[in-house]
Formats: C-alpha cells, sequence, structure tokens
C-alpha cells in the first residue's frame, strides 16, 4: 500500500498558478509543456510513457544541455547531480517536488 507524505509535507495550491492544457493528440501539448518548464529556473515533467519519457528527456537535453537534466522511470534512472529539470514517467515522479514548474502530461 502507497505511503503518503503527512498532511504537514503536502503541498496546497490556492489555484492562481495551476493551468490545464487540454486538446486532441497531436497538437502541441507535450511541447508546451517543454517549453515553458525550460523558461522556469528548474522543473520536473511526468510522462505516461517509458519511451515518450526517453524522447522528452533528448528534447531538454538538447535545448538545456545533459548535466542539466535527470531522467527517471521504472527501469532507467540517469541523475546528474546538480540536474535543475526531471524528466519522468508520472509513477517514478517525486511526491513533492522542489521546483519552480510541475506539468502531468497524461
Amino acid at each position: 500500500m502507497a505511503q503518503f507524505p503527512p498532511v504537514q509535507e503536502t503541498i496546497r495550491f490556492d489555484g492562481t498558478n495551476v493551468t490545464a492544457v487540454l486538446g486532441p493528440t497531436n497538437t502541441g501539448k507535450t511541447f508546451l509543456a517543454i517549453e515553458r518548464m525550460v523558461a522556469h529556473s528548474s522543473g520536473t515533467i511526468g510522462l505516461p510513457l517509458r519511451l515518450l519519457a526517453r524522447e522528452v528527456y533528448q528534447k531538454v537535453c538538447d535545448r538545456v544541455g545533459p548535466a542539466a537534466v535527470s531522467l527517471i522511470t521504472g527501469e532507467e534512472k540517469i541523475k546528474p547531480p546538480n540536474a535543475r529539470y526531471s524528466v519522468c514517467t508520472v509513477e517514478a515522479m517525486p511526491r513533492a517536488p522542489n521546483t519552480a514548474f510541475v506539468a502531468i502530461d497524461e
């Protein structure tokens, strides 16, 4: 059974900084999430598939350099010591990322 963080460790949102981007397949939602993430000083993005996470990881590395990006999936972990951006499968995302931007691409 999953262990949830204690109440004092949960993140609370006031609703002013949450954006939902909805649309059909192949309309640029993931592209927008990548662009928004790299515009911030740090970020985490969760993706539904390992192969998509790998593809997005490569795109983010191309933009900001591999030393700044980690990849965390159920099968693979690339964690540079000073990574500012994390690309993960949703199930491997940190529960309380300490980043300026978080996206969930489901």
